[in-house]
């Protein structure tokens, strides 16, 4: 009997912790970055979902059914806007209309005055000036459908703000001997973490990753960098170094960076590791 008893307590306290687990919203980020900013203000509450996962283009994502799931189920979808992830749109549109907490990232900066004028630059976790507008407008989503978890999300909101004031510091000290440097980025992503930072490239080879440059557009960044002796140019996993070396005839340094991030693991700390590394092989493009 008291066996009985013991078994029924033990489910019933299984079934209990099972719906307040399950209570907590389900947050789903659409990139690397956001799932990132994203873990840091759920530590310790919930785990965020990735939608597009590593190999995907942002921009053309082939969801898997597993992926889609995770979209359609989300309590609260953080994604950066049309400018990225424009093959949203329509299952976004679906999400506003329902029970559904949509955040815009781009939007979120744009309406704080902290886009880029005359650019339509994606990349706007490269900037932690932005990342704080994003984890806070996360925190506020989150407080209001989880009141339960309040403290938790807000001290970790606290915690993460600090770790980016943090952050701040060790990037700026570790650039401070570049901020003259020219250099060179083969596809314009950059920007906002150039304009924090404190950097400036001298020549890009394409503004949209899509779009290839011809041979008119390859010679004149030659000219470009000879001009300005640039001996580092920034890449992204996708870009063929042999190649770029043949099409400008230049031997310089070529360091490829993952803006997306997918090396990192998904942690409370995974946004600083992310930034840290990318600071990391910048610095060794740019140094002598």
């Amino acid at each position: 009997m008291l066996r009985h008893i013991a078994l029924s307590v033990f489910l019933l306290v299984h079934l209990l912790l099972s719906c307040a687990v399950s209570a907590q919203p389900k947050v789903s980020a659409s990139i690397k970055p956001l799932q990132l900013i994203a873990a840091a203000i759920t530590d310790g509450i919930s785990e965020p979902w990735l939608i597009i996962g590593a190999g995907q283009d942002p921009h053309h994502p082939a969801l898997r059914p597993s992926e889609r799931q995770k979209l359609a189920n989300a309590d609260i979808l953080l994604w950066v806007g049309t400018n990225l992830e424009s093959a949203f749109t329509d299952l976004i549109a679906d999400m506003d209309e329902g029970s559904s907490s949509v955040i815009t990232a781009y939007e979120l900066i744009a309406a704080a005055g902290l886009s880029i004028a005359n650019s339509n630059d994606p990349h706007i976790w490269l900037s932690t000036d932005n990342t704080r507008l994003i984890a806070q407008a996360l925190t506020l989503q989150l407080v209001e459908l989880d009141s339960a978890n309040r403290a938790g999300y807000e001290a970790n909101l606290t915690e993460f703000l600090s770790a980016m004031d943090k952050l701040d510091r060790e990037i700026a000290a570790q650039l401070a001997a570049f901020s003259s440097k020219a250099f060179a980025v083969y596809h314009n992503a950059f920007t906002y973490y150039e304009r924090q930072f404190g950097l400036q490239h001298v020549a890009s080879f394409t503004q949209n990753e899509e779009v290839q440059p011809g041979i008119r557009k390859v010679l004149e960044i030659r000219q470009s960098m000879l001009a300005n002796d640039v001996s580092c140019l920034l890449l992204e996993p996708g870009n063929n170094p042999l190649q770029i070396r043949q099409l400008t005839g230049m031997d310089m340094k070529m360091v490829s960076i993952d803006v997306l991030g997918f090396a990192y693991p998904l942690s409370k700390s995974g946004y600083v590791d992310f930034m840290q590394g990318l600071t990391g092989s910048i610095t060794s493009c740019l140094e002598p």
